[in-house]
């Protein structure tokens, strides 16, 4: 977790000094700090933090800024709430998986969760990069067996013999088997 970038969101000086203090302790760097969501969804965009922690009286919509930030993937989130302005809305309200912390929170604490969130960040973020690797070659295979079926009923050949033939063009004209693929699809080979 040492080394870990992140852009804070905190109205309150006191607050923000407290979480600041408490993460350097940790081995976190502070980034960017904003006093308003548009600014720190802006902020979070441009430095691209491994995490963004918002609390909730932030002017402007947290949640729909969390929501954002969710949905891009653009950092693991964290959301704060001072006990003395407690106003989250009901959990059943926010779509977006979130974590919120009450403050104050002891620093080991905060450490803990923050190393929790940030692995956990990591691992959605692996799955859905492997997730579109899946899809991707999905796609490409799709477009194969289109194309392996249009060669069977062109030239009246079975499955395998379609498949090679293909193979071979692809080897032929040093084109990968799927961009092959493609141009018989759009009846260019």
């Amino acid at each position: 977790m040492n080394g870990l970038e992140y852009c804070l969101g905190i109205p309150g000086m006191l607050a923000r000094k407290t979480v600041i203090s408490a993460l350097s302790l940790a081995g976190l760097h502070c980034v960017g700090e904003s006093r308003d969501c548009p600014h720190f969804l802006r902020l979070v965009r441009s430095a691209q933090p491994q995490l963004a922690i918002l609390e909730l009286s932030l002017p402007g919509n947290v949640w729909e800024t969390a929501a954002i930030i969710d949905q891009e993937s653009l950092a693991a989130l964290l959301i704060l709430e001072n006990k003395k302005a407690a106003h989250r809305p009901p959990l059943a309200a926010t779509e977006i998986p979130h974590t919120v912390l009450t403050l104050p929170v002891s620093n080991q604490v905060l450490a803990a969760v923050v190393d929790v969130l940030y692995r956990e960040f990591q691992r959605r973020r692996n799955l859905q990069s492997e997730l579109l690797a899946v899809k991707e070659r999905l796609q490409g295979r799709i477009i194969i067996e289109q194309a392996k079926g249009m060669v069977m009923k062109k030239h009246n050949l079975d499955e395998q013999q379609a498949y090679r033939m293909l193979q071979k063009k692809s080897m032929e004209l040093r084109m990968p088997l799927e961009k092959l693929a493609w141009a018989v699809l759009q009846g260019n080979i």
